[in-house]
């Protein structure tokens, strides 16, 4: 038969097939009447929801119950007609002939049949479970693991709506906001199973579910008691925003919300995206927790549940999946557990199984964020030369990613920001691709003179959502070519105005978000390269943002000697090419990218000597290296 369990207002119902050896006669039904249905979006100023009917004995709850209902899941939902009313109703318990409890059983005559109502529990009950109450650990146990910080900040502000404590709380909205996977919908489905263990009424809505209806007058307050307490929960509430525009579902939600005001509900919702400033004023979702991309250590707590404390295992894919969310790791997690159930006959995923499919799958948040994760072929090795730069950078990076700790001690802060400068053609662009690759950091590149735009604030907004999609890919390496484009030094008029308004403008909102991840708290490096370094304002390269300057200079013969061993390793050169010649040869005002088209334009002159030529010689680089020096001249 067909078994109704776990009905939430606004969710949809679920249906399990069981037998019927597996339901259980209800013996005592204990339930609550919540509303009467359709009920006003006005709170009603009544403090008793039993129909009079019911109270005067003209009626019997028992015989209503017992004729109308014949299946009850604990903590259900479920309606019932009384003179011609319906009436929203929750079951509190179900108790066999034992006196246990039953997650599921069948109502009939014989039940007994206790009527409680919602608004006269008392609110002391809640709040003494409350302080005696496991929240970290059982939230933890349904699969929500890394933010315990954050939960427990959550968790404080939600007593203090419950509560009504006026001198200290100043708004019933509390608003989650994470990029997609990192647990919010977990989260709210956790907590309203913990808040009803203590006994608060909670009403949990998806928000997309109220778009779908055609009753724009959707009761935002049904199932809970307009003076507490009581709980809302709203997955995806930026649904009702619409590009900052609040939909009519929107703004019913903020009345209801001001409606609220002073009493004891509090309105817990989840986005992913920032919401207008109207819903954000004092009074509505003014407190905002956020759920980053997990860090190292949160991903090794996350991993840790999902591989069953398996400790070694944990840290060292931790490590390794920089940029994936809880949900990214509970699939690779699951596909490695598949392979090796089909190859091992084993269902604990060994590390060469979570290696594979950890390769196989990508970020999910990399995808809409338009993130790139450097490719193979852009690897450190790549680019040749330059020993020390390549190693400077390799310490400054580690030191902000992985050893963190190792500062902390000392008393300072990583680095926020690495300027690198010299000639077009050394390869600046080239050695942040590899270094992000050295790193296992997520990669954001901009061409900056690309981000101006004619129109007003686009290109501040454009640097923001830069910073945005960085932050969210974390560990990322934002990198910003040709930064004098949008960074050149401000000059002022005699009345102390910006004679160039829109490069101010873009300057300074540069500038206050690179504020923004300085120190530990955010795994973001801003990377910029120019050749114009006496043209940077001099705000930019200060200590705290810009404030490792490396030089990039012109090759010297060690560096051309490993550059045109790392291009010529792929040709089939002739026993009489000496590349250390061609070294000495090129001079010290040969770049790396002229290296690079000597030896593409050795190979065609070859071809053009002899179409079916299989090698190269001495005389095609000499003739090809003075070719580009007459095209660089």
């Amino acid at each position: 038969m067909l078994q109704s369990l776990g009905i939430r207002h606004g969710e949809l119902i679920i249906y399990e097939l069981v037998s019927d050896e597996e339901i259980t006669s209800v013996e005592q039904l204990h339930v609550e009447i919540l509303y009467q249905f359709p009920r006003t979006l006005m709170p009603s100023k009544k403090r008793n929801d039993i129909p009079q009917v019911l109270r005067d004995g003209t009626l019997d709850i028992a015989s209503i119950v017992t004729r109308q209902l014949k299946y009850v899941a604990s903590g259900s939902l479920f309606s019932i007609r009384i003179v011609g009313q319906i009436y929203m109703c929750r079951v509190l318990d179900a108790l066999d002939t034992q006196g246990h409890s039953v997650v599921f059983g069948e109502v009939s005559a014989p039940t007994s049949v206790i009527l409680r109502s919602a608004a006269v529990m008392p609110s002391t009950d809640w709040n003494h479970r409350w302080d005696h109450y496991p929240w970290l650990q059982r939230i933890q146990d349904a699969g929500f693991a890394g933010y315990d910080t954050v939960v427990t900040d959550l968790l404080f502000h939600l007593r203090l709506a419950l509560a009504m404590d006026h001198a200290v709380i100043t708004s019933n909205g509390l608003l989650v906001q994470g990029v997609g996977g990192v647990g919010k919908s977990l989260l709210l489905r956790t907590l309203q199973s913990e808040l009803e263990k203590i006994g608060i009424p909670v009403v949990s809505i998806d928000s997309w579910s109220l778009l779908l209806s055609e009753d724009l007058n959707h009761n935002f307050a049904n199932g809970l008691d307009p003076e507490g307490p009581g709980v809302l929960l709203l997955d995806n509430v930026d649904a009702l925003f619409d590009e900052g525009e609040v939909t009519s579902i929107g703004r019913k939600l903020l009345q209801q919300l001001d409606l609220w005001a002073g009493r004891r509900v509090a309105v817990i919702a989840t986005s992913t995206s920032t919401l207008p400033s109207t819903a954000t004023r004092t009074g509505r979702f003014e407190r905002r927790f956020v759920l980053d991309v997990p860090t190292e250590d949160m991903r090794q707590s996350i991993l840790l549940r999902l591989l069953h404390g398996d400790k070694s295992l944990a840290r060292r894919l931790a490590a390794i999946t920089g940029g994936y969310v809880a949900r990214d790791l509970q699939k690779i997690v699951r596909r490695a557990t598949a392979s090796a159930k089909l190859t091992l006959g084993s269902d604990s995923p060994t590390w060469l199984e979570l290696v594979k499919a950890q390769g196989s799958i990508e970020p999910s948040q990399l995808q809409d964020l338009n993130v790139q994760r450097p490719v193979k072929a852009e690897t450190w090795d790549r680019f040749a030369g330059y020993t020390t730069v390549k190693q400077r950078l390799i310490d400054l990076v580690s030191y902000r990613f992985e050893k963190k700790a190792a500062l902390q001690r000392l008393g300072v802060e990583s680095v926020s920001g690495i300027l690198l400068y010299g000639p077009s053609g050394c390869g600046k662009s080239m050695l942040v691709r590899g270094l992000a690759a050295a790193s296992r950091a997520n990669f954001v590149q901009v061409q900056s003179s690309k981000l101006l735009s004619k129109y007003f604030g686009e290109t501040e907004q454009s640097i923001r959502s830069l910073f945005a999609r960085a932050r969210a890919s974390a560990p990322c390496l934002l990198f910003f070519d040709e930064i004098d484009a949008i960074t050149a030094k401000r000059t002022f008029g005699d009345e102390g105005q910006d004679a160039s308004g829109v490069f101010a403008r873009v300057l300074s909102t540069l500038l206050n978000e690179m504020d923004g991840i300085e120190g530990h708290t955010t795994d973001v490096i801003v990377v910029a390269a120019t050749n114009r370094l006496e043209a940077l304002d001099a705000a930019l390269v200060r200590p705290g943002r810009m404030d490792q300057a490396i030089h990039l200079g012109l090759p010297n013969i060690v560096d051309r000697v490993a550059i045109f061993q790392e291009y010529a390793k792929a040709m089939p050169l002739a026993s009489d090419v000496d590349l250390v010649a061609l070294a000495l040869l090129a001079g010290d005002s040969m770049t790396g990218a002229g290296i690079s088209a000597v030896c593409k334009e050795a190979a065609f002159r070859a071809l053009r000597e002899n179409e079916d030529a299989n090698t190269v010689h001495q005389r095609h680089f000499t003739e090809a290296m003075a070719a580009v020096a007459a095209q660089q001249s």
